[in-house]
C-alpha cells in the first residue's frame, strides 16, 4: 500500500523539477560574461567641461533592450530636468546604444555588458556616462543566476571626477522577483559590500525590479542600514504595471544631502521612466 502522504511529496517533487530545468538549462543557453576585467568599453566624447554650480545632478534609465535610441536621446537633449547631468545611468544596454548616446551628448563613458540576451541575442549591461572624467572603473558580479535563464547580473561602478569632489557611482540592474527575495536581498548586500564602510560621497543607482510593497521596504531598509538616504523617495513611480504605478528605479545617495528628484512620464523609448535626482 502506498502511504497517505505520498501524492503531496509527489507534487512538491514535480515543483521542484520544474523550478530546477529552468535554472540547470538557462545556464547553458545564456552565454555569460563572467570575467571581472570584461568585455569593457569606454569612450570619451566630453570636449568643454561643462559649468560646475555645486550640485551633483544624476539620472538613472533603463532604455528596454537598447532598442529605442534615437527617441531616448530625443527625451535626453529635449527634457529640461534631464540637462547638465553629472552621471547617466544605463541599464538593459548594448556597445551601439552607448556609444550613440555618450556621442551625441558628449559625454565619457565606461560600458560592461553582463551578457548575450537570449531575447534579442546582443549584449546586456550597464553604462556609466559624465562630462567628467571617469577612473578607476570596476565590475562587480552578483551573486545567483536567473531562476528562468541562467542570466548573471552585474553592477559597475566609477568615479566620476569633478571639479568639486569625486563622487563613486555605482549602477545595477537587479534579478526580477522570479528569485527568491534573499537571493535578490544578497545582490544589493554585494554592491554594499564593495561600496565599503568609509567611501564617501556615494550614489549607487539603477533598476532593482521591486515590484511589491514589500520589496521596497526590505530594499529601503538595507540600504539606510549602510547609511544611504532614499534620494528618490518622492520622485513618482517608474514604471506602469497593469495600469498601477510601480517604482522599480532608484538613486541612493551617501555622503550628500537630496534636494530634488523626479520622474520624466510619458515617454516612448522604454517601459522604464527616466529617473533624475540633484544633490549637494
Amino acid at each position: 500500500m502506498l502511504p497517505r502522504h505520498l501524492p503531496r511529496f509527489s507534487i512538491l517533487i514535480l515543483i521542484l523539477i520544474l523550478i530546477l530545468i529552468p535554472l540547470l538549462t538557462g545556464c547553458a543557453v545564456t552565454p555569460n560574461y563572467l570575467a571581472l576585467t570584461g568585455p569593457r568599453y569606454v569612450g570619451a566624447y566630453a570636449q568643454t567641461a561643462p559649468q560646475d554650480d555645486g550640485a551633483f545632478r544624476a539620472v538613472t534609465w533603463n532604455i528596454k533592450y537598447s532598442r529605442h535610441i534615437h527617441e531616448a536621446l530625443r527625451v535626453l537633449q529635449e527634457t529640461p530636468e534631464l540637462q547638465h547631468p553629472d552621471a547617466i545611468l544605463l541599464q538593459e544596454m548594448d556597445e551601439e546604444g552607448v556609444e550613440a548616446v555618450a556621442r551625441a551628448l558628449g559625454m565619457n563613458y565606461v560600458y560592461y555588458p553582463a551578457s548575450i540576451h537570449a531575447r534579442h541575442g546582443r549584449d546586456f549591461g550597464e553604462a556609466i556616462l559624465s562630462p567628467w572624467p571617469l577612473t578607476d572603473d570596476r565590475k562587480l558580479l552578483l551573486p545567483h543566476y536567473s531562476p528562468r535563464n541562467g542570466q548573471t547580473r552585474i553592477a559597475i561602478r566609477a568615479w566620476v571626477q569633478t571639479p568639486d569632489r569625486p563622487v563613486l557611482v555605482y549602477n545595477t540592474h537587479t534579478e526580477t522577483s522570479l528569485m527568491l527575495p534573499a537571493q535578490r536581498l544578497d545582490q544589493v548586500e554585494a554592491i554594499l559590500t564593495d561600496v565599503g564602510a568609509n567611501a564617501s560621497p556615494v550614489i549607487i543607482g539603477g533598476d532593482f525590479n521591486t515590484i511589491t510593497p514589500w520589496e521596497q521596504s526590505a530594499l529601503v531598509t538595507v540600504m539606510e542600514r549602510a547609511g544611504f538616504v532614499w534620494a528618490t523617495k518622492d520622485a513618482g513611480s517608474t514604471v506602469m504595471e497593469m495600469g498601477a504605478g510601480v517604482t522599480m528605479d532608484y538613486l541612493f545617495a551617501r555622503g550628500m544631502e537630496p534636494v530634488r528628484a523626479g520622474v520624466v512620464s510619458d515617454v516612448d523609448a522604454s517601459d522604464h521612466r527616466p529617473l533624475w535626482a540633484a544633490l549637494w
